[in-house]
């Protein structure tokens, strides 16, 4: 117990203003008296300066914080402990922002997994659709000219995501669900009635693709809003969707179109996506982050969320990263789809008409399941770049290798590996966008501005690799070269790209 301490002569000798005032005996027996205090002692005691003298006998205001024995050095104290405190709650309020788990989370993980089953895992089934359109409605077409409805259904979807990207980080997710799947729904039956080019093109590039491009992003982006450390794998999960309709659409288009012709077998896929799209819309449910907010009407409180959009922008495009990643992914996406696009026609001029052939997409697509969610694991634990890149670099081999495929066992074995390659790339390239994010309201941002590039890449793959096969009289040669080439120089400026993440996180784990 420390000694006591008396307070400075101007206290015990000379009454405050306050206790002169004051009406009760007590309270001037004590104002007269020395004051000690018992107890440890906080602080040393010493002589009040006259400003401090001036503050403790001045009356008090209204919200003024009271007067300290221990002058300022006290108040420092506690400042720095508060600041030292607000530092240790930053992690903490990090993790909070990110639930990794629970019900709703896993809910949000299935409903996007149906989503990409029922939409992307029938646009990649188009190359069943191709062959059909060759031999039936559109047989006084080339191939390149098909292949056109195919890479403007996608170019359509993709460069809608920037747009749907905003409009996610503002709140907008569950109008976009809803729209996009009365849109996609009207788009396949109105294709089961579609007999000429231009009514196929409609319905099948511009319907669905705007439709598609409405929220197939904010459903990969929605993930990212509940999972951080195991994002990679959950994308993955969801990505995998995408296989499994790419497996069973082309069979069940490929059984329909002999069985029950054109137009009832497009209406079955229909009637199988309304189920499905239904559950969906039920069971994904958003969360509120920091930056997503709902304007109630349009008001000059609006303009904060359009200076928070462009200046994001601005910082966006002055990052060399953003631009590495996304011209990198631009590179690896035109070589993907060539292959997903022709190999049908490819295993019947090679291998003949035949098991192969007829379910080559499917044993691609099946092959890919796996792939993403493994890719998605890998990821998680080795960095996305560090999956990513190694995924991008075999697409690019087996681009260049799909031409010496012209068995039907060499054929199989190709199928396989491009399945294993082009399914792990394509789970792993959209965390490539979420990982850029600096918080979880960017990332439907990243997502759409990276999903336009993609866009990009699939408008103008396909129909260039048709162009050469038209221009080398059927020879696959030129079209595969393109494709691998610009996997190989996507793959390069994916590598300037992790370099510049190593730099920002000191990590090599990128």
């Amino acid at each position: 117990m420390a000694d006591p301490i008396a307070f400075p002569p101007f206290l015990s000798s000379t009454p405050s203003a306050s206790s002169s005032r004051s009406t009760s005996p007590a309270s001037s027996s004590r104002s007269s008296s020395a004051l000690t205090l018992s107890g440890d002692t906080p602080c040393p005691s010493r002589p009040l300066s006259i400003l401090e003298k001036d503050e403790w006998d001045a009356p008090t205001r209204v919200g003024s914080p009271a007067p300290s024995i221990c002058g300022d050095k006290k108040g420092a104290a506690l400042g720095d402990a508060e600041k030292a405190g607000e530092e240790r709650e930053g992690p903490s309020a990090d993790v909070d922002e990110f639930p990794e788990g629970g019900l709703r989370a896993w809910l949000c993980v299935a409903g996007s997994t149906l989503v990409l089953l029922t939409t992307f895992g029938f646009s990649n089934s188009f190359g069943a659709f191709m062959s059909y359109y060759a031999t039936h409605q559109l047989a006084a077409y080339t191939t390149s000219q098909i292949s056109w409805i195919g890479s403007a259904h996608l170019f359509i979807t993709f460069s809608c995501a920037f747009g749907a990207g905003v409009l996610f980080d503002r709140g907008y997710f569950r109008y976009q669900l809803a729209l996009g799947t009365v849109g996609w729904l009207a788009g396949i039956f109105g294709l089961s009635f579609a007999e000429s080019f231009a009514t196929i093109f409609v319905c099948q590039a511009v319907i669905m693709g705007l439709s598609l491009g409405l929220f197939f992003s904010p459903c990969l982006s929605i993930l990212g809003t509940y999972f951080r450390r195991r994002r990679a794998f959950v994308v993955g999960i969801a990505a995998s969707g995408t296989a499994i309709g790419a497996v069973v659409f082309p069979v069940l288009l490929g059984q329909m179109f002999e069985k029950k012709g054109f137009a009832w077998a497009v209406r079955a896929a229909g009637f199988m996506m309304l189920g499905l799209l239904v559950i969906a819309n039920c069971i994904i449910r958003p969360r509120k982050v920091k930056s997503q907010a709902l304007p109630s009407s349009p008001s000059p409180s609006r303009a904060p969320a359009q200076a928070s959009l462009a200046t994001a922008l601005r910082k966006i495009v002055r990052q060399p990263s953003a631009w590495l990643v996304c011209l990198g992914v631009f590179g690896v996406y035109v070589s993907c789809f060539i292959p997903l696009f022709y190999v049908g026609l490819f295993a019947r001029e090679y291998s003949g008409p035949g098991p192969i052939a007829t379910y080559a997409l499917s044993i691609i697509n099946a092959v890919a399941f796996f792939s993403r969610i493994g890719s998605g694991l890998v990821a998680d634990r080795l960095g996305t770049f560090n999956t990513a890149i190694p995924l991008g670099a075999l697409v690019a081999v087996l681009t260049f290798a799909m031409r010496a495929a012209t068995s039907t066992a060499g054929l199989a074995v190709w199928l396989v590996l491009f399945g294993f390659a082009q399914g792990g790339w394509i789970s792993v390239s959209a965390a490539c966008f979420m990982s850029l994010a600096d918080n979880a309201g960017e990332i439907g941002l990243r997502s759409g501005i990276g999903f336009f590039f993609v866009a990009l890449a699939t408008l103008i793959g396909s129909p260039i690799a048709g162009a050469l096969l038209a221009a080398t009289d059927g020879s696959y040669v030129a079209a595969l070269c393109f494709g691998g080439g610009m996997a190989v120089a996507g793959c390069a400026l994916l590598v300037l790209g992790r370099a510049t993440q190593v730099r920002r996180r000191s990590s090599q784990w990128v």
